[in-house]
């Protein structure tokens, strides 16, 4: 009833219609209790409500009322309930009754009326459903039909004589989440723990974190939230890229390619969480990463940490086997990032799609900043010292440390040494065999 009542409201109000919308369990504080409520997906947010007797919403155009549930069954002689129906999600109108015929069950049941609007059928919420859903859903029930009715009055909100009884509630909104660079999780905050029925939505809003905590009662009904969520998200990130780009006066090399949210990995010493949330940002020179989010133009320049992108490796953990990670810190699909100053991050993402498309984003860029500046470095060991190896198109094959550089003069060894080099496959995994064909090399 919630749903239909809202789909009005969004109708007359903005002529907004929601992506998704739905009843979950969900709170906003983490030490609240799980209540229910009702959740819609806009193309920018992600709004929750609370059914409660509060007044002077803005929502409250409507007053719910004659809400009742009917039982139909059709008898050996009946060939149809006996009702049509018009509206669906394509007409922007929630599923009404439109015309009941005499002598049919819905006739017979005097609980079945034209204008009613059908919350519920068989137990499914029609809420977002077409037409057809409607049609096959009743298909579905066989000689049974279960229809959760009401009627929807038009209230006066400007009326303050109204009494408590006259409405059988109203929407509170509980939360308002801004989805442009936030992250979906299944893992309890912090932690590698992997909720089994529930998942949480954390964004910011220049100012503060904001969080809303769900659970389902299904995995499927999880997997289509945690979907819609991320891709409206997507999305949102992929325009902010678009205008950033075109309405900022940058420089070609700060040029953005890509933006998002990952969980990184923090000594346990570090903070009471060992997973944190951070924000990266991949431009054409450089890896970004932001401990929170900018609430200005001017913070977006300063990182908390960046990185050239000629001067990092990428590499995908293998769980369990890494020994880097204890195992119980382990979150799957994690990759480590290896700077050429020798730090190195694990950032972990919510799926394996996910983890690809961050893939690719770093791998193209990489190879970008490597074509423009015709160099590419690696971090390795060489003769028990910490050195950053570099492929230079113009010098020839660099081994640097802190204190000096030694260049490869021979162009048949510097030849050598690479073809070696990468046949070892050392660029992101086999740091050992690098050093043997290094000493054997040199």
């Amino acid at each position: 009833r919630l749903l239909a009542r809202v789909s009005l409201d969004r109708e007359i109000m903005t002529s907004e219609r929601p992506i998704k919308a739905g009843t979950l369990h969900g709170k906003a504080r983490r030490h609240a209790p799980f209540r229910e409520m009702l959740v819609e997906l806009q193309k920018n947010r992600l709004v929750a409500y609370h059914y409660d007797k509060v007044k002077d919403t803005t929502l409250a155009h409507y007053t719910i009322v004659n809400q009742r549930v009917v039982q139909l069954e059709k008898l050996p002689t009946d060939t149809q309930f006996g009702f049509t129906f018009e509206g669906g999600v394509e007409y922007q109108s929630p599923i009404k009754i439109n015309k009941v015929y005499p002598d049919t069950p819905a006739m017979k049941s005097g609980e079945v009326y034209e204008g009613d609007v059908i919350f519920e059928l068989n137990g499914i919420s029609l809420w977002g459903k077409s037409h057809s859903d409607m049609t096959k859903i009743a298909k579905d029930g066989g000689k049974t039909m279960t229809l959760h009715l009401a009627c929807l009055n038009p209230r006066d909100i400007g009326s303050k004589g109204e009494s408590e009884s006259s409405a059988e509630g109203e929407l509170a909104l509980i939360a308002e989440i801004p989805l442009l660079m936030a992250s979906v999780c299944k893992y309890e905050r912090g932690t590698a723990l992997v909720r089994s029925d529930g998942f949480e939505v954390v964004s910011s809003n220049g100012k503060q974190e904001l969080s809303l905590l769900f659970n389902a009662s299904t995995a499927d009904l999880m997997t289509e939230w945690i979907s819609a969520i991320s891709d409206t998200v997507k999305k949102l990130n992929k325009n902010e890229v678009e205008k950033w780009n075109t309405w900022t006066e940058l420089e070609d090399y700060e040029q953005i390619l890509h933006m998002g949210t990952v969980h990184e990995l923090l000594p346990a010493n570090a903070h009471y969480k060992v997973w944190q949330r951070k924000a990266l940002v991949v431009t054409k020179g450089h890896l970004n990463i932001f401990s929170s989010l900018p609430d200005s133009v001017e913070g977006w320049f300063r990182p908390e940490e960046s990185y050239s992108l000629h001067q990092i490796t990428v590499k995908i953990m293998k769980l369990p086997n890494d020994e880097r990670v204890q195992s119980s810190q382990k979150r799957a699909n994690s990759i480590i990032v290896q700077s050429g100053t020798g730090k190195s991050h694990i950032f972990s993402f919510e799926s394996h799609h996910e983890l690809e498309s961050w893939l690719k984003e770093l791998h193209d860029a990489s190879i970008t900043a490597v074509n423009e500046l015709k160099r590419h470095s690696y971090r390795g060991i060489w003769n028990d010292m910490s050195v950053l190896f570099t492929i230079d198109i113009d010098q020839g094959f660099l081994v640097e440390d802190m204190h000096h550089a030694i260049k490869l003069e021979d162009l048949y060894m510097a030849v050598c040494t690479i073809e070696a080099f990468m046949i070892a496959k050392v660029a992101s995994q086999d740091m050992k065999s690098l050093e043997r064909v290094l000493n054997a090399s040199h």
